[in-house]
């Protein structure tokens, strides 16, 4: 069985590395050097999130709806 998930995820660019956190998932975290590593990272970071749920559906299609680029802090 698939299980497909639809999730928000805030991207951020920092210090030339991305991470991004998923609000529904509050501890949900991920992180790569590139936005391909991020996604791959992020996307065993949510199948790790739902199995500690005891959920064993492994997520096989992960679709971020929104995300949030940001690579400056305001002062």
């Amino acid at each position: 069985m698939i299980l497909s998930v639809e999730l928000n995820a805030n991207i951020h660019f920092e210090q030339g590395s991305y991470w991004a956190d998923v609000p529904a998932l509050p501890g949900c975290f991920a992180a790569g050097d590139t936005l391909d590593e991020l996604l791959s990272s992020l996307r065993e970071g949510v199948d790790l999130y739902l199995q500690e749920g005891n959920d064993p559906k492994p997520v096989r299609a992960l679709q971020l709806k929104s995300a949030v680029l940001s690579d400056a802090v305001s002062t």
